[in-house]
C-alpha cells in the first residue's frame, strides 16, 4: 500500500494531498525560501495524529508540523510530509482570566472570542497565525517590552510526542515544547493566560538624526517607569511606513504622557503591524532575531546603516530584527560577526540555516529532549540543528 493510501484509511481522503499545487503551496512558508514536500497531512483529532505518527516511526519518515505558516523558514519541509493542523481549529472553553483552544485556532479568532479580555502577544501576522505555531516559535508581539514571549502566557499545552504518547505538559515542562519549532511533538491544543483590557496608555513617535542622540533618550527611557514599550524603527524602516526619513523610537507609556492623540496612536501602531509585509515586497526576507547588550546597540545600528540594511525591533528589551534580502551574501557576513558585538540568536532561521541557530549548551539540551520526545527524529529534521 503507497503512502498516500495509507494515510487516506487514517483521516479520509479529503483529508490528504499528494497533488502538485498543494505540494508547491506548502514547499514554503512566509519566509518564500523554498523546499519540498512529500504529501499533506490535515488531521482532525489526537487519534489521528497518532496514528499517523506511529505509521511515520515504522516507515522512518520525516514529519513537518504546520500552522498557518507565517513563520520565517521554521515551516519549510525538506521533503517530508507535511502535518497541518489547521482543521483542529476550535476554541474550547473561555474562562476567568484564560482561553483554551486547538493548535490551529488562529489568534484572530481568539480575540473575537475572548470578549473584554485580552491576549498579550498580538504579533504582526495576528490575523493568520495559530496558536500552536506561536507556542512553537516563542512568539513575540510588537509590545514585547511590557508582555514578553509566549512563555509567559502559556499555562498548559497538550501534545503528541515521537513516541506516539500524548503528553499535558506545565510548569518547567512547557519548555520542553514552547519555542522548539515542533520538534519534540505536535501541539495539540493549549490554555493561555488572558488578561483584562488594557490600561489608558499614550504614545510618542519620537525621531533622531544620529545614533548617538537615539541612544542617550534610549538610556533615559529605561530609567522611565511609565514607559511600558519601546520600539526601534531605523531610517530606512521609517521611510518605508511613510515617516520621515530619519531613526525612530515609538515610546508607549502608561497614562497620558505620550505627544499623539488616540486616533494618531493606532495609525502608527498599525504601520509597524505592517512593516515585515512591507519589508517582504521589497525582497528583505531573511529576518534574524538577536539579542544584544545595551552598549552593543550604537555600534551594531552603525554597521548596518552603513551597509544600508533595515533594522526594527523592541529595542527596549535589547532586541532587533536587521533583515537581509534572502539572495544576499551579506547575511553570512553579518552572522559571523554577531558574536563580536556580544549578540544572541534567537531561533528564527529553519530551513537551510541550522548552523546558525544554537551554541553548544543549547545543542546539548536539545538534543537531550530530543533523545527523550522523539528519538527517532521524526519531527522537523534539520531545522535546529
Amino acid at each position: 500500500m503507497s503512502l498516500l493510501e495509507s494515510f487516506k484509511g487514517i483521516v479520509g481522503e479529503v483529508n490528504v494531498s499528494e497533488g502538485q499545487i498543494d505540494r508547491l503551496v506548502y514547499s514554503s512558508d512566509a519566509s518564500r525560501q523554498k523546499g519540498s514536500a512529500e504529501l499533506i497531512v490535515w488531521p482532525v483529532n489526537v487519534e489521528q495524529i497518532h496514528k499517523i505518527i506511529m505509521m511515520a516511526r515504522r516507515g522512518n519518515t520525516a514529519i513537518m508540523p504546520r500552522g498557518a505558516g507565517t513563520s520565517m523558514g521554521n515551516a519549510v519541509p525538506s521533503d517530508d510530509i507535511v502535518l497541518d493542523v489547521s482543521k483542529m481549529n476550535h476554541i474550547l472553553n473561555v474562562g476567568e482570566g484564560f482561553v483554551e483552544a486547538e493548535a490551529g485556532a488562529a489568534l484572530q479568532d481568539i480575540n473575537k472570542a475572548i470578549g473584554s479580555r485580552f491576549f498579550p502577544v498580538q504579533p504582526e501576522s495576528k490575523k493568520a497565525c495559530t496558536i500552536g505555531g506561536m507556542i512553537a516559535s516563542n512568539a513575540i508581539g510588537v509590545k514585547a517590552l511590557e508582555f514578553g514571549r509566549m512563555e509567559n502566557w502559556v499555562e498548559e499545552v497538550t501534545m503528541v510526542d515521537g513516541n506516539g504518547m500524548c503528553l499535558k505538559l506545565k510548569g518547567e515542562a512547557l519548555k520542553h515544547v514552547v519555542g522548539m519549532q515542533g520538534s519534540t511533538g505536535i501541539i495539540v491544543s493549549a490554555r493561555l493566560k488572558l488578561l483584562k483590557m488594557e490600561d489608558e496608555k499614550s504614545i510618542s513617535l519620537l525621531g533622531f538624526n544620529t545614533l548617538t542622540a537615539m541612544q542617550e533618550k534610549l538610556e533615559e527611557l529605561n530609567k522611565d517607569t511609565s514607559a511600558r514599550n519601546i520600539e526601534f524603527l531605523d531610517d530606512i524602516c521609517s521611510e518605508i511606513l511613510g515617516f520621515a526619513p530619519k531613526i525612530h523610537l515609538i515610546v508607549e507609556y502608561e497614562g497620558s504622557k505620550g505627544n499623539l492623540k488616540e486616533a494618531e496612536a493606532r495609525e502608527v501602531w498599525s504601520a509597524r503591524e505592517q512593516l515585515p509585509f512591507l519589508l517582504g515586497q521589497r525582497k528583505h526576507l531573511a529576518a534574524d532575531d538577536l539579542l544584544l547588550p545595551f552598549e552593543s546597540i550604537p555600534k551594531f545600528l552603525h554597521v548596518l546603516r552603513k551597509d544600508n540594511v533595515p533594522c526594527y525591533g523592541p529595542i527596549g528589551m535589547g532586541i532587533l530584527y536587521p533583515v537581509f534580502r534572502e539572495d544576499n551574501s551579506m547575511a553570512e557576513r553579518f552572522r559571523a560577526l554577531y558574536r563580536q558585538f556580544g549578540a544572541k540568536q534567537g531561533v528564527k532561521y529553519g530551513h537551510g540555516k541550522r548552523k546558525h541557530t544554537m551554541d553548544d549548551e543549547n545543542s546539548k539540551r536539545f538534543l537531550e529532549l530530543k533523545a527523550h520526545y522523539d528519538p527517532k527524529n521524526l519531527f522537523s529534521r534539520g531545522k535546529l540543528i
